[in-house]
């Protein structure tokens, strides 16, 4: 796939269409992905899985409507997050802030572990919380990019009381050369700990994401590389619980231009996602899911100023769960269909993005009701 100056093609991941760039979670979720950035449609968000992409994507504000107390990220009660992207001759540039880690902040609160069982922190731990993205690149023929992400807070009440503290660094570095795309993210340190009459507790989190990516006329592959590991203690002395998670992707997509304003996109991938909760003491336990996840896309301009999408995905053919402890339990072929919509609302160099039907009962139920007209809502501006 190509842009302009031989770069990804943006039409062929569905990203732009004749109005301007669209960005927001709403637009990825709609169309059935990741909102931390899609493998096959371009969207501003691809600056988190790619962070040479700051180089397509700039000049623009965007908010992420929601409230900073949210820690689930689900589409009726969103995190509060935004960013500014600017260009600066052959370079680019860009600040954001509120992109956290809910998987690994439920867990740190006394949530399960990415295999799904085990205790771990508890609510007094400091939230990985106020993150700031820095995002630089530039384009040389290659084009290339960096993001530092940086977290710290803490609560120190005084007296006997314990001082609670988090901090978190990452990078991401990325390259764009044609067809073909790579990208390294690092999750280098996210740690939550406390100190005082009980210290010892702390939860410590390391992490790597690896993705490439290629072109090939109207087709993409995609493959993606997971790890993270969690370690958690509860005061001085107190043995260990361990957990880790790796994932593998592959996949292809393939992007049908119906017109100059009208998408569809067919995707496929495996994935393998292995979860490992070990105890303190006892027997661990893994979990293992392997799926085969089938995704169909539409993105259309109904009109000048407003645009329409939605995605329809099922797992076929492979769709299993196993859960390996002293016994060993199976689940296969469970229900995986999901339908999701959206819209954009234009407003010349203003756009609102929102989910449509997002809520729960007659919502989610082929009931389309306006007492919620959108969910998720992200609006961006581009200058």
């Amino acid at each position: 796939r190509r842009l302009m100056k031989k770069q990804i093609v943006i039409a062929a991941g569905l990203a732009v269409l004749s109005t301007s760039a669209f960005a927001t979670k709403a637009r990825l979720e709609a169309l059935g992905q990741d909102n931390g950035g899609s493998h096959y449609i371009q969207d501003t968000r691809s600056i988190f899985r790619n962070a040479a992409h700051v180089n397509n994507f700039k000049n623009y504000v965007v908010t992420e409507w929601g409230t900073a107390a949210a820690t689930a990220e689900t589409l009726t009660a969103p995190h509060a997050e935004g960013g500014f992207f600017r260009e600066m001759g052959s370079f680019a540039y860009g600040l954001y802030m509120g992109n956290e880690a809910n998987a690994q902040n439920t867990m740190r609160a006394g949530g399960a572990g990415f295999g799904g069982t085990g205790a771990y922190g508890a609510a007094a731990l400091v939230a990985h919380d106020n993150a700031l993205d820095l995002f630089f690149g530039g384009d040389m023929g290659v084009q290339w990019g960096a993001n530092v992400h940086y977290a710290s807070n803490s609560n120190e009440p005084g007296g006997a009381a314990l001082k609670r503290e988090q901090s978190a660094l990452g990078l991401g570095l990325g390259m764009i050369m044609g067809d073909l795309t790579a990208s390294v993210n690092l999750g280098l340190s996210d740690e939550s700990k406390e100190d005082g009459a009980t210290a010892g507790t702390k939860f410590d989190n390391t992490g790597m994401e690896v993705n490439f990516g290629y072109g090939l006329g109207d087709l993409q592959l995609f493959a993606e590389y997971d790890k993270d590991t969690v370690k958690f203690t509860n005061g001085t002395g107190v043995a260990e619980i361990k957990t880790e998670r790796t994932e593998l992707v592959v996949g292809l997509a393939k992007t049908h231009e119906v017109s100059s304003t009208a998408r569809i996109t067919a995707a496929v991938a495996y994935s393998s996602v292995n979860g490992k909760d070990t105890p303190a003491t006892g027997t661990a336990t893994e979990v293992k899911n392997t799926n085969l996840p089938v995704t169909l896309t539409f993105e259309t301009e109904a009109n000048s100023w407003l645009t329409l999408r939605g995605s329809a995905s099922q797992s076929v053919l492979i769709n299993s769960t196993e859960t390996v402890t002293a016994t060993t339990t199976k689940l296969t072929n469970a229900d995986t269909t999901a339908v999701n919509a959206g819209a954009t609302l234009s407003f010349g160099k203003l756009k609102v993005d929102g989910s449509i039907g997002a809520g729960t009962g007659a919502a989610k139920a082929g009931v389309l009701t306006l007492n919620t007209a959108m969910a998720r809502v992200g609006v961006h501006y581009w200058f």
